[in-house]
C-alpha cells in the first residue's frame, strides 16, 4: 500500500493562452496520465478570480475561484472532500507564474 501522506507529483502546462474569446487550455499530468482542460475567466462578485473549467472528454464542468490561499474553491469532488484540488492548485500556479 502506498504511503497515504505522499501526494502524486503534478505538472501543469499552459497549452493555449486565452485568446480574443477568452478561452484557453491547460494540461495537468499526474504520473503518465495527461488531462486537458478548457477554461475561461468569468467575473467573480465575491472576490478573487473566477474560472469555468471543462475537462475535455468527460463533460465535467467546474466553477473555480482563486483568491488568497484561504479563499479558493472548486466544485469538484476532490475539493469538496479535501479542501484542495488540482484545478485550484494548477490555476493558482499559472497565475503565480504570471501566465494568466
Amino acid at each position: 500500500m502506498a504511503d497515504a501522506g505522499k501526494r502524486k507529483p503534478r505538472l501543469i502546462r499552459l497549452v493555449r493562452r486565452p485568446g480574443a474569446d477568452g478561452v484557453g487550455v491547460f494540461a495537468i499530468t499526474v504520473k503518465k496520465t495527461m488531462q486537458f482542460y478548457v477554461f475561461k475567466e468569468v467575473p467573480c462578485e465575491i472576490g478573487g478570480r473566477g474560472f469555468v473549467v471543462h475537462r475535455l472528454g468527460l463533460g465535467e464542468v467546474y466553477d473555480v475561484r482563486i483568491g488568497d490561499p484561504m479563499n479558493c474553491s472548486c466544485e469538484c469532488l476532490g475539493f469538496l472532500a479535501h479542501g484542495r484540488c488540482k484545478h485550484v492548485q494548477g490555476l493558482a500556479a499559472l497565475i503565480g507564474h504570471g501566465l494568466l
